[in-house]
């Protein structure tokens, strides 16, 4: 009996052993990214948490129907609304010692003028850990593209063909045959009837405003003209310009939104093609696409890296960028050029075989310093 029972402690002995070897080898052969994202998941379900701030882009239901459908474990919490007023309510939090916000996403102009030069982001580069995210073949132009002038906070995602600053127009009232050029605007009988989203309180109108500052055939006497020449009407309400291009009070806009929408609800509006303008058609990124961010002393960093990873997998994208388009109704073309593009809306798709300038941080503060002077 003696003999039998030290056989089976040798025996025991033996497969314990051979136990912690064998998960030692499928440690070692399973690749260095898949040990990481174990561990990224198993720390986002203890957190059971994670919070998000932006624009429907990143807080749209389906969007999160999707993600707690893989990963039931985590709450998320999302706030909406305009990128200033979010920005504000961030850095506000901040300054009363509470982090609440692990991941922001939406146009660029908050993240940077706000987050980025507060100090208030991470460097969002290390985050990547799936093959699919950071392999660069799987993205437009073989790389990633940043919106800050480091290359390593505001990520854009978005590549959606900009024509230099939207001009939408009431159908009633405007032949857009008559536009083939943004000089055309300022031909004297559109005087007073250019509106034009506020670009101090506004980030769609200061990344419009930037887009034509930047572009090379317009510029900053491009912008200083059309403020000073042609009377513009001035909104720092998103709705509140598209009901007044809509009821026909004003005739053009630039960087109205809701467009899509407002056409389906039987408003006279439509968009003028920017390749039909002679300087558009050839830019993507810029102040009209959209960015996703990660905070400093997130509150939930696991939960944080895993929801980014699985935003910017092949599977998040092409469901963001479906739900932008038919959901929330306005172009979007992702970046990733390895999904479908068949449910695109408008001229926002990228043309196949066709090269675009990627446009990615562009210094906010001339653009500010003019427009502060023209509309005192």
């Amino acid at each position: 009996m003696k003999g039998l029972s030290a056989r089976m402690r040798t025996l025991g002995v033996a497969v314990l052993f051979w136990g912690l070897y064998s998960d030692a080898l499928g440690a070692e052969t399973r690749p260095g990214w898949q040990l990481e994202w174990e561990e990224v998941v198993k720390g986002a379900k203890k957190e059971g948490a994670l919070a998000i701030y932006g624009g429907e882009e990143v807080t749209h239901l389906e969007v999160l129907k999707a993600f707690a459908k893989e990963y039931p474990e985590i709450k998320v919490v999302t706030v909406t609304g305009h990128g200033s007023e979010l920005g504000s309510r961030i850095i506000a939090e901040r300054r009363a010692g509470k982090y609440l916000v692990d991941v922001y996403a939406g146009g660029p102009s908050t993240p940077y003028r706000v987050l980025y030069l507060s100090k208030a982001l991470d460097p969002i580069t290390p985050v990547f850990i799936l093959p699919e995210v950071t392999d660069m073949s799987k993205w437009y132009g073989g790389k990633h593209f940043y919106a800050d002038p480091e290359d390593r906070y505001l990520f854009l995602y978005e590549g959606t063909v900009a024509g230099g600053g939207s001009i939408y127009y009431h159908t009633q009232q405007v032949d857009p045959k008559e536009i083939q050029s943004y000089w055309d605007l300022l031909r004297p009988k559109w005087k007073g009837k250019i509106l034009f989203m506020d670009p101090r309180s506004s980030s769609l109108g200061l990344n419009a405003a930037t887009d034509l500052y930047y572009n090379p055939d317009l510029g900053p006497q491009y912008v200083r003209r059309l403020f000073q020449e042609m009377d513009v009407g001035i909104s720092g309400d998103r709705r509140q310009g598209t009901n007044w291009l809509g009821s026909g009070k004003y005739s053009l806009c630039f960087a109205c939104r809701d467009i899509d929408r407002a056409k389906k609800q039987g408003l006279p509006i439509n968009d003028i093609a920017s390749d039909q303008l002679k300087e558009g058609g050839g830019q993507i990124g810029g102040g009209s696409s959209s960015v996703i961010t990660l905070l400093n002393r997130a509150p939930h960093p696991a939960a944080a890296k895993l929801f980014i990873n699985w935003y910017l997998s092949r599977k998040g994208q092409a469901l963001v960028q479906k739900v932008v388009n038919t959901m929330v109704v306005e172009d979007f073309d992702a970046m990733r050029i390895d999904i479908p593009k068949n449910d695109i809306i408008g001229d926002g798709r990228r043309l196949e075989g066709r090269k675009y300038q990627v446009i990615g941080f562009r210094e906010p503060k001339p653009v500010l310093k003019l427009l502060d002077e023209l509309l005192k």
